[in-house]
Formats: structure tokens, C-alpha cells, sequence
């Protein structure tokens, strides 16, 4: 009985290239867990901004293509327009 990730990437699934974009796949997912419903993606069970919401959909994009290309990219949506969010949660 083997334990299945429950949060991996397509390109992980089909052995294809990981990069920096997986990463931000994965920061996308871990946001998903803190602030909504893990693997309920919706929005009704999001408890942060929708903006936030907008964010961490575009991480978990299943087109690596599609989603920031950095870490930093993704970083710097997360916190350019609403420093309001990063005081009140933290």
C-alpha cells in the first residue's frame, strides 16, 4: 500500500521537466491548504481575498505555461497590491 502525494504537478506525473514553475505550483497549493479548503478549490471556501484567491489559482494552473514563471513573480502578486492582507493574517 503506497501513499499517493496529494499535491503534485502534471509535469511530476508525467515525468516530464520540474522547474521553477512546479515550485510555484506547490506555493499555490500550500496557499489553497491555509486559506481555503485544500483540495476544494473553490471560492466559497476561500477565507482570504478574492484577489489572493485569483493568485493561487494561477499558481495551481495545470499548464505550467500558464501560471508565474518565478517564485518571485508569484511572490510579488501575493503582496503588491494589498499590504493590508499581510498585516491582518500575520
Amino acid at each position: 500500500m503506497g501513499v499517493k502525494p496529494v499535491y503534485v504537478t502534471e509535469e511530476f506525473q508525467l515525468g516530464a521537466e520540474i522547474d521553477e514553475r512546479s515550485n510555484v505550483f506547490l506555493m499555490g497549493a500550500a496557499a489553497f491548504q491555509l486559506f481555503g479548503g485544500g483540495r476544494d478549490r473553490s471560492l466559497e471556501q476561500w477565507r482570504a481575498d478574492e484577489e489572493r484567491y485569483r493568485i493561487a489559482l494561477k499558481a495551481i494552473n495545470p499548464n505550467k505555461e500558464d501560471r508565474y514563471q518565478s517564485i518571485d513573480e508569484y511572490i510579488e502578486a501575493w503582496t503588491h497590491e494589498n499590504e493590508y492582507f499581510i498585516t491582518e493574517v500575520m
